[in-house]
């Protein structure tokens, strides 16, 4: 769509409402162009050849900034407010004859030579919810006009959600805010698988470099944190209480989960396989001990011994030999 303003007003990722007779559509600017009539007004410095006066009126005449807009969601609005037409429309609504008007997906895309404008304080609320109802927690603020965007938790905890971007967009920052909401208004027991260590304690920003509160900070006895292994600490913090895991609760189930990440073999089933059948629940403590300088033998009794790994090739009758953390040889 055609600007009539200089595209220095407008942003990528402005929302926009699209006016189109009894119907409003809301969207989401995704991409400014410049463009020509002609090429050559565009390529030539005409300020050089003209006087500024008539540079400017050919410049209004000849160069312009498209805008493209994705509809994400529509509204009916009705006919114009004072009009016999609305207060049929209106009446017709309050008789239950017509259903009360509710933001929709979009379902077609408006006319040509729609006007096209900044969404407005109203227009926000519409979509996202008034930031003054109880229920309705304030994420952000639009860029242009740093209008109020907020999210409904009585929904929000009723469905699965999920945060989405690129790398540097604000997943993490945006998460942290969702879970201070839903603490602050005690909407639901949230447990934070937190990988990174991110949510947790203050930390500092990565692209402003500023100091942002973690939720231990802002919630104090309302958050517990626990660290991984004796000992543990988070960015030199001391944390609630400790969780160990006995290598013995470590399955062999739950090493094929991580092949992938782990970049193991084929193979790998079938030396875990081996290694639980010879040490049994003590098959992981046995792997880690072993190196790549000694071998376990398993007699035709069942019992295990270590030999140097050069001796490989000197198993005897009814041996079987465990090398190189699990692999087996008869």
């Amino acid at each position: 769509m055609r600007l009539t303003v200089s595209p220095q007003e407008m942003q990528e990722g402005a929302f926009v409402v699209i006016q189109s007779g009894h119907w409003n559509y809301y969207g989401i600017v995704t991409d400014i162009n410049l463009g020509a009539t002609d090429p050559r007004f565009a390529d030539e410095q005409t300020e050089v050849r003209f006087p500024a006066h008539i540079a400017k009126a050919l410049h209004g005449q000849t160069l312009y900034a498209n805008l493209e807009v994705l509809p994400n969601l529509m509204l009916e609005v009705g006919p114009d407010e004072g009009t016999p037409e609305y207060k049929d429309w209106q009446g017709k609504i309050d008789a239950g004859l017509k259903d009360a008007p509710r933001i929709l997906p979009v379902k077609n895309v408006p006319p040509h030579h729609a006007v096209v404008s900044l969404a407005n304080e109203g227009d926000i609320a519409e979509i996202f919810g008034d930031p003054n109802k109880e229920s309705n927690f304030v994420i952000g603020y639009t860029r242009e006009q740093n209008h109020p965007v907020c999210i409904d938790l009585d929904k929000f905890v009723q469905r699965s959600s999920g945060v989405f971007g690129a790398t540097g967009t604000g997943k993490s920052f945006l998460t942290r805010l969702v879970l201070a909401g839903l603490m602050k208004h005690n909407q639901a027991a949230v447990l934070v698988l937190d990988m990174h260590n991110e949510y947790g304690f203050d930390d500092v920003a990565s692209d402003t470099k500023k100091a942002v509160k973690g939720l231990k900070t802002l919630f104090k006895g309302g958050v517990r944190c626990v660290g991984l292994g004796a000992g543990s600490t988070i960015r030199g913090n001391q944390v609630d209480f400790n969780l160990e895991i006995s290598t013995g609760d470590i399955s062999t189930s739950d090493i094929e989960t991580l092949s992938r990440e782990l970049n193991l073999r084929e193979t790998t089933p079938t030396i875990l396989n081996a290694l639980y059948g010879t040490f049994k629940d003590k098959w992981f403590a046995a792997f880690r001990s072993m190196s790549r300088d000694t071998v376990m033998i398993e007699d035709e009794r069942g019992k295990t011994k270590e030999k140097p790994a050069e001796e490989r090739g000197e198993v005897g009758a009814g041996e079987r030999c465990e090398c190189d953390g699990g692999g087996s040889a008869s």
